[in-house]
């Protein structure tokens, strides 16, 4: 993790300007994935690349990316179960479900999750973020001066900026308060707006990077809780 950010950080001070997303947080998320994986970077532009396509290419461009990614992690999970390492995929491979080891098929259907949900929305999340601080060069200078409370200031930003918007469709025609929805309609479900609410939250639409109540729904909440919410420096709703 510690080469990873100094690559990136000695990249972007060697240039007169930078785009946050695209060369910063983007790669950045990849380069985690790998080393999650016991991987080196060497190969993180293809899976850059890869990812880039399958999110939003065309469709033979995702496809081509699919079968790309699905063959990667299905060629280090053989890897990984000839000799194990200390990684996500060795832990992925020896698991257990309900006394049964997990099949090859759910074994890349993990390995494929953890790459993509671990990559637009922390990048998206990550733009946010510097964005704020851009704005508030006083709130810059005051974690650099405590970068002990990066980690509070990371869950009140969590709290701010919250990035994945649940999407349903309407299955039939539905009048719901006044507001008519017909059969098909995609329907926004803004849950991250509970993160606003005053009955929990003290001024919510003022950003405290000093903020101590952190019970906010980022991550979802109960059984659709975000597998990402348990990984370190997360705290749990």
């Amino acid at each position: 993790m510690d080469v990873q950010e100094t690559t990136a950080s000695d990249l972007i001070a060697r240039s007169t300007r930078c785009d946050v997303l695209k060369d910063f947080a983007l790669p950045f998320t990849v380069k985690v994935y790998l080393g999650s994986m016991g991987l080196s970077n060497s190969g993180s532009d293809e899976l850059i690349g890869w990812v880039s396509d399958l999110l939003h290419g065309n469709d033979v461009k995702r496809t081509e990316a699919a079968q790309s990614i699905v063959s990667f992690i299905g060629e280090l999970a053989a890897s990984r179960r000839k000799q194990s390492a200390a990684d996500s995929m060795t832990y992925i491979v020896q698991a257990q479900v309900q006394g049964r080891c997990v099949t090859d098929e759910e074994v890349r259907g993990i390995g494929v999750l953890f790459l993509i949900a671990g990559r637009d929305t922390v990048a998206a999340a990550l733009g946010f973020d510097m964005a704020n601080l851009a704005r508030n060069p006083e709130d810059q200078e005051s974690l650099r001066r405590e970068p002990t409370r990066i980690a509070t200031a990371v869950e009140e930003l969590l709290r701010a900026y919250s990035t994945v918007q649940i999407i349903r469709v309407a299955t039939k025609d539905v009048d719901f308060e006044g507001v008519s929805m017909l059969k098909g309609d995609f329907v926004s479900c803004a849950t991250m707006i509970a993160n606003c609410d005053p009955a929990e939250f003290m001024c919510p639409d003022t950003i405290d990077l000093a903020r101590q109540d952190h019970r906010y729904i980022a991550f979802g909440y109960g059984p659709h809780l975000c597998l990402g919410a348990n990984l370190p420096g997360v705290r749990l709703p």
